[in-house]
């Protein structure tokens, strides 16, 4: 007889949110460097019926060297030429049928640019949001919810991940290209069949003010200046919050304080604060990773930039990057804005020059993992490939704001110890997660605190809640479990602390449809 995990067990309230701990929910709150080529790889889109728009597209194409050919233009249905309403901001699936997926399939066909093109670049005035649907947030959220970023959604372009919704019951939308080491040509080549097609970036800031020679939003200008000047030296922050619930601490545990060991690692200074406060002031930023409005030390609205003297986080320089923990941060680029919780747009004019948002709510497991950006971004991977890379889900929620083409001015050399823990990578069974007391109960190779894959088939899975037939149990419902039972297995126990919990199941969340690892002890 089939059953499924009984919600008592799946699900604990988070500040009156429902939190499943498996899905690990995110709480739902109210001097330039040179072009020496044409980058004829990158195609840029632009909304014919915004002048604002289709300044952008051209002022980008101009700097980058993108041919004139490689700008196409859209007739995007809005409202305010000015892009000062949200008309031009959200779009249901025919509209974007009929608007943005056939006429840019269309033109790819026709110009044989199917294969040549890699890199779309979204202009301001180019719908980012599939019209909201009814997703509760259930068990089933993450398989089946059809809620997407028109981004998301271009990347997969030619592909049945189209509007299909969710992760699928096997994990079908899984990115096959996260933490790949091959560029994103060789990737794609090796690949034919695979879904992503391409990689997608939006030119994205604030509106108003305009500058007055090039007619692009001064934000957006700036955005796209700062991608292209050299910056030395520079400094990373890293800020968690260990008030986060249980469903929330892998946040701290393998996005935050992994990404502060990998950028230490490889040598570059770094902030890593693990007290309760909400950092300000902080100077010479490239790298900044945070909980955002969800940090329970956050100073209020706009969270971001100046408020009673303090300058939140501080100051950035060019070619920074920036993965802020927050649901519906990319939510809306209009000014004035409305918050909720904090906006990318707000670190966009602080200075930040690549951002890791969401338009929904995309799970803690879906957000872009800093650790993974960062350590190939600063190794001189460009930022949208870094950014690729770090993204778990295809046709999911996420956005990357900024200049796809930007790369770290001073890549840092590779290190023999990626995650700082004292190991050689050749010699550590969590390369990339600080694990110094290498604990491995079942002997496999893999570490504990990456290793999910309890039943030792390959990859982490789930049954989505369902636990009969028993030889039917993913991963998670097998840890679950043991924690419902008041049980102990130390396999299950990942974090190591003699007690197996909700925690476990948040952790084992994190690393779903991946294989356990990487380890340099195991295949």
């Amino acid at each position: 007889m089939a059953s499924t995990l009984p919600s008592r067990i799946l699900g604990f309230g988070i500040a009156g949110a429902i939190a499943l701990p498996w899905l690990a929910l995110l709480l739902l709150l109210p001097g330039c460097r040179p072009d020496t080529s044409l980058n004829a790889h990158v195609l840029v889109v632009v909304n014919g019926n915004s002048p604002i728009s289709v300044a952008t597209g051209a002022y980008y194409a101009a700097q980058r060297k993108v041919p004139a050919a490689n700008i196409v233009t859209l007739n995007n249905t809005t409202t305010d030429p000015t892009l000062g309403d949200r008309g031009h901001e959200i779009v249901s699936l025919p509209r974007f049928d009929s608007q943005i997926r056939i006429p840019l399939e269309t033109h790819l066909i026709d110009n044989g640019l199917v294969d040549q093109i890699e890199i779309l670049v979204l202009a301001p005035g180019v719908p980012h949001q599939m019209a909201p649907t009814s997703c509760p947030l259930d068990n089933f959220y993450l398989r089946d919810c059809p809620r997407a970023s028109v981004d998301a959604e271009l990347a997969v372009l030619f592909s049945d991940l189209v509007g299909s919704g969710g992760l699928g019951s096997d994990g079908e939308a899984a990115n096959p290209y996260y933490d790949s080491d091959l560029s994103f040509s060789e990737w794609r080549a090796a690949h034919p069949d695979a879904p992503l097609r391409y990689l997608v970036a939006r030119l994205a800031g604030y509106q108003t003010a305009v500058d007055p020679e090039t007619g692009v939003p001064a934000d957006v200008k700036a955005l796209i200046d700062r991608a292209r000047q050299h910056v030395l030296g520079g400094r990373a922050l890293l800020d968690e919050d260990p008030t986060r619930s249980l469903g929330l601490q892998p946040g701290n545990l393998l996005l935050l304080g992994p990404a502060a060991a990998a950028l230490g690692a490889l040598g570059l200074p770094v902030q890593h604060d693990v007290a309760n406060t909400f950092v300000s002031d902080a100077p010479d930023l490239v790298a900044y990773g945070a909980w955002g409005s969800n940090d329970g030390g956050d100073a209020g609205p706009p969270f971001y930039g100046r408020i009673d003297d303090k300058l939140y986080p501080g100051t950035f320089l060019p070619q920074s990057v920036v993965v802020d923990i927050v649901s519906t941060n990319a939510r809306s680029f209009i000014d004035p804005p409305s918050y909720g919780q904090s906006l990318v747009t707000d670190l966009v004019r602080l200075g930040a020059t690549g951002v890791a948002g969401n338009v929904f709510e995309p799970l803690l497991s879906g957000v872009a993992r800093p650790e993974v950006l960062f350590r190939h971004y600063f190794r001189g991977v460009p930022a949208i490939e870094a950014y690729y890379r770090s993204v778990p889900y295809l046709s999911w929620m996420n956005v990357w704001v900024g200049d796809p083409l930007m790369r770290f001015a001073v890549p840092l050399p590779a290190v023999e110890d990626s995650d700082g823990d004292g190991l050689p990578d050749a010699f550590d069974n969590c390369v990339y997660v600080p694990n110094s007391d290498q604990r491995d109960t079942d002997g496999d190779g893999f570490g504990n605190l990456c290793d999910a894959d309890v039943d030792n088939d390959g990859r982490v899975t789930t049954s989505w809640g369902a636990i009969f037939p028993p030889s039917q149990r993913g991963d998670l419902e097998l840890i679950l479990l043991t924690a419902a039972a008041g049980a102990y297995d130390a396999n299950h126990d990942l974090d190591g602390n003699g007690v197996v919990d909700d925690l476990d199941g948040s952790l084992a969340s994190m690393l779903l449809y991946r294989p356990p690892g990487p380890s340099g002890l195991a295949p």
